[in-house]
């Protein structure tokens, strides 16, 4: 899947969430993620173990990850991309992104996503501003839709 953020328009009517939602993650099978909604955070990330570059034998090379720290099940990508991404304390490291989509309350959306251990982290996905801000989200703390 491709596509540029410009492709996108808010909706007409924005959607509110709470900090935290559930969400699917349909083309990679995935299903009932606990999500942040991290207004902070530019983008999103989905935690992932054992992520690497792997060439086929036509020497094309493929990204291959471990969703969510599974140990039965290994992921490939064959579009992606590393990109900067700076943390909450001010670090900058390259990470893998890749385009996908993502359920959230029955409505599918585009995505793009990075790849990050999170296994210090609660929740084991991040929803950034620029994902909420293309598709017309408003956060409201004060309800949790989980």
């Amino acid at each position: 899947m491709k596509f540029t953020w410009s492709q996108f328009q808010k909706a007409k009517e924005p959607t509110t969430v709470g900090p935290f939602i559930v969400v699917d993650l349909p083309l990679l099978g995935i299903e009932g993620i606990d999500a942040k909604v991290d207004t902070g955070a530019f983008s999103g990330a989905l935690h992932a173990s054992n992520i690497r570059e792997v060439s086929d034998a036509d020497g094309v090379k493929h990204l291959h990850f471990n969703p969510l720290a599974s140990k039965d099940h290994t992921l490939e990508v064959d579009h992606y991309h590393r990109r900067s991404v700076k943390s909450s304390n001010g670090q900058s490291s390259l990470r893998y992104a890749f385009d996908t989509e993502v359920e959230i309350l029955g409505q599918r959306y585009p995505l793009t996503i990075t790849l990050s251990n999170r296994s210090s982290m609660k929740y084991q996905m991040l929803i950034g501003r620029k994902f909420l801000q293309t598709h017309g989200f408003l956060v409201d703390v004060s309800i949790n839709s989980k």
